[in-house]
């Protein structure tokens, strides 16, 4: 596995992009997050470093690496002894105004996009080792500052394995859904990089509830096959000591993971070859890698406590704390149908997909509540979560899906959806019920608020209610730029392109 997916890596594009403004920041109430960038002027080399910091503003999200090159700011002054810069990249204006302490409950601050240079001796040309993912750069003098600085040149060489040129053309109608299309397709384009990244600016690790949905958008967008591949041999190459696909794959250094798993993410392995089936054409990969699929089939019946009707294992769903016992349950059944549809054209046996499927419909459908006609986790919970994915397990018919749906936003559970990944599943399940005028509504509703926001990117998670809305405890650690959010692209040219 190693050596296909070795094999599939290609060389990554590249662009010089310079920054286009001086700007600051400013406290502004009125705004997403409460921050506003007010531009100063436009940048023009050389810029003098000293006392007052600089923020230069690129325009637009980028990942890559920072170039500068640096002189004596004076021929009357020299720079006499070492100059210490600090570097401190954002991707939205909140992560240049506030910060967070370490904390043991959330992720680590090593993954704040802040970085520190001493140069000696002047003049001076390099660039920073990290790459980082940013539209906005703050530059900062921490030395004692006897001399001024001059920035001669400072650009990012961007790197991505595709350009925005390469995305097929899509013949959109709607003003807005061409603007969703847009940041949709560029999130992604940023996300594609050695391997499809779930955003460039923290984890940069593959990860595969993430992939699912790059790929499909990479169907219908840059038709980047190769990369898609790449990354499913990934997983498949790296199995833990059960023989289960792992959530994520760290693929810098030699490829290496943990032993943690979510069944929703090893199961998921299954769907990728689906998918893969069904916009190439090509049965040869789903039939290399079948039985990974099906192992991770026999560990999920293994794991199933008939008793209580759940499975024994981790899941992911979604972000937040709740029961996902009953959400998982609708995932399962929803993974066995589309693999029973795999099995069917690959020509493999499948009866053993029956019997579990047969059991996990069964438990599910045990879960609704005869008052309100929701179903119920443990202890009477109840989340918009398990809604969708009862929805889409097909344990329902269409009708009593819609009617599901319907009811859920009627009853709107307190425990709501808090990631872009899961307003997919219910745009998914919204269009498999046959309701795509509600689909339309809440796709333009949902992103058109992330617009309106001001992000360049799609981001991590999202809810308009909720502007600080955070897994980590504090919104800097957020990623503005996340590719599982970026499905509204998969849609958009499956229904509303001519």
């Amino acid at each position: 596995m190693q050596q296909k997916f070795d094999m599939y890596k290609k060389p990554l594009k590249h662009s010089r992009i310079e920054p286009v403004s001086l700007v600051e920041i400013v406290n502004d109430l009125t705004v997403f997050q409460g921050y506003t960038v007010k531009k100063l002027g436009e940048v023009s080399f050389p810029l003098i470093l000293e006392n007052e910091e600089l923020i230069l503003d690129f325009g637009d999200h980028y990942t890559g690496y920072l170039h500068l090159e640096l002189d004596n700011g004076s021929d009357g002054h020299i720079a006499d002894s070492p100059t210490n810069i600090g570097f401190f990249f954002a991707e939205m204006p909140i992560e240049l105004m506030e910060t967070i302490e370490d904390d043991s409950e959330t992720l680590s601050v090593g993954w704040l996009q802040n970085d520190f240079k001493t140069v000696a001796f002047m003049p001076y040309s390099g660039s920073l080792e990290r790459r980082y993912s940013f539209r906005y750069l703050k530059l900062k003098r921490l030395d004692s500052v006897r001399f001024a600085v001059k920035i001669t040149a400072l650009y990012l060489d961007a790197v991505s394995a595709v350009k925005m040129e390469d995305c097929l053309p899509a013949d959109i109608t709607d003003p807005l859904l061409e603007k969703i299309d847009r940041i949709c397709v560029k999130t992604l384009k940023e996300c594609e990089q050695d391997v499809f990244e779930d955003g460039p600016k923290r984890d940069r690790r593959l990860w595969i509830g993430d992939l699912r949905l790059q790929a499909l958008v990479d169907y219908h967008t840059f038709r980047n096959l190769d990369l898609i591949k790449r990354c499913i041999y990934l997983f498949a190459g790296y199995l833990n000591n059960e023989g289960l696909v792992a959530p994520c794959v760290f693929p810098d250094t030699k490829p290496y993971i943990d032993q943690w798993i979510f069944l929703d993410y090893s199961l998921c392995i299954g769907l990728c070859l689906c998918d893969y089936l069904e916009y190439t054409g090509d049965t040869s990969l789903p039939m290399e890698l079948y039985g990974i699929a099906a192992k991770q089939i026999e560990y999920a019946a293994s794991v199933f406590n008939a008793e209580k009707g759940c499975f024994d294992a981790p899941f992911f769903i979604d972000h937040g704390k709740y029961d996902r016992s009953t959400a998982a349950l609708g995932y399962v059944a929803y993974t066995l149908r589309r693999m029973v549809a795999l099995a069917e054209k690959l020509g493999q046996p499948a009866d053993g997909f029956y019997d579990l499927l047969g059991k996990t419909d069964a438990a599910l459908l045990a879960k609704r509540d005869p008052v309100t006609g929701l179903f119920v986790a443990e202890k009477g919970e109840i989340s918009w979560q398990s809604q969708i994915w009862t929805a889409l397990s097909g344990a329902l018919t269409a009708e009593e899906a819609r009617t599901l749906l319907e009811k859920t936003e009627e009853y709107n559970p307190k425990i709501r959806m808090s990631s872009p990944f899961m307003a997919h599943y219910y745009l998914e399940a919204l269009y498999s019920c046959g309701n795509s005028e509600k689909a339309f509504s809440y796709m333009k509703e949902y992103w058109g608020n992330i617009l309106q926001a001001g992000f360049d990117c799609c981001p991590e998670c999202f809810d308009s209610r909720n502007e600080r809305l955070s897994p980590y405890a504090a919104p800097v650690l957020n990623s503005a730029c996340h590719a599982w959010s970026c499905t509204p692209s998969y849609w958009i040219r499956k229904f509303y392109t001519k």
